[in-house]
This record gives structure tokens, sequence and C-alpha cells, in this order.
């Protein structure tokens, strides 16, 4: 009997190296797919896409980066959201999900589940508004508990580890708190 087959999203690859053995373990074939036109600067997507292949040939798994980086596609996603993360999980779960049905999988899921710093509430309500509209089962799966795993396993690969999520905005946001830390000694309020 064959396992089932899981097109994983994949944000980065410390973040792959962090859920890998937790699904194969639970009898997933797991391919990854590396969809992040969020990422900014374009020397930054370049580092983790790097790493996300430097991940995958390591360890022999199964990974994918089917689409250009094209950063107008996360800026034009995110212009008509309240929320730009939504618009951001949508886009990229979106392709995930169109890919994953061309090419004959049934189940799709992402990496982002694993940071403490994303909204898995609306990670999953994305996934499962995407799932319906493209006939596939999007894989709810909570694996912030793997986060330690992610860093020890980036460590030991020798791994790029970043500081920021990704999108312009984050790394702004997170400038902007390391330079009042250093001037004021706080956190912005």
């Amino acid at each position: 009997m064959s396992k089932p087959q899981l097109l994983l999203h994949a944000c980065c690859g410390p973040c792959a190296a962090g859920v890998y053995e937790e699904l194969e373990k639970e009898g997933w074939e797991v391919t990854f797919l590396f969809y992040n036109p969020n990422i900014h600067p374009y020397d930054e997507y370049c580092r983790r896409e790097e790493n996300f292949y430097r991940y995958i040939e390591t360890t022999g798994q199964r990974g994918i980066t089917p689409f250009p980086y094209q950063p107008m596609d996360y800026f034009q996603s995110i212009s008509s959201e309240i929320n730009r993360c939504n618009g951001c999980y949508r886009l990229r779960l979106k392709k995930v999900a169109e890919w994953g049905k061309k090419n004959s999988f049934q189940y799709f899921s992402t990496t982002l589940t694993i940071s403490p710093y994303q909204n898995q509430k609306n990670i999953f309500l994305v996934g499962e508004q995407i799932a319906n509209n493209v006939d596939m089962i999007f894989l709810k799966k909570n694996f912030q508990p793997l986060y330690r795993n992610s860093r020890d396993r980036s460590i030991e690969l020798n791994l790029y580890r970043q500081k920021y999520c990704g999108c312009l905005f984050s790394l702004w946001e997170g400038d902007k708190k390391r330079i009042w830390k250093f001037l004021f000694g706080q956190k912005p309020s």
C-alpha cells in the first residue's frame, strides 16, 4: 500500500527540516514546494531558497520551486486585504494547491504553522477555504511543538536561520524594535 502524498509548502529550509520526521512517522510521503514571493529583499530570497535546497540535497527529500520569484504578486495580494498576512497566506497556499491539483496531489499543507509568530488560526481558515475551492484536502497541522526541533536541525545541518518572516513589513518592524531597544533599552509600545 502506498503512502498518501502530501504537497507541503515550505517557507524555508529550517522549517522543512523541523517537520519532515514527524510527517514521515505519520505515514506521509512529502514533497516540499518552495514558493515565497513575499520575501524581501531579493538577496534574502536567494539565501532562503539556497538553504531550502541545501536541506533537500543533504537529506535526500523531494523539493521543488516551480514558480519564479515575483514580488509584485505578493504586493498585489495584500493590497486588497485588511490583514496583509492573510493576503500572503492566501497567495502562497492558493498557488501551492493549484499546482498540487494539476499534479495529482490530494493533500496540501504548509510549514508556516511551525512559527510562534504566525497566526495559525488564520492559516487554517485560509487553507480550508482554498481546499474547498480547488477540491483538495488541507491538512490542518499544528507544527509549533516542533519549533525547537526546527532550530536544532537547522544548526545541525548548518542552515541559514532568518530573523523575520520575510516580507518588507516584518523586516521594517523587526529593525524598528531592535533600534528602539538599542536606543531606549526596551521595545516600543
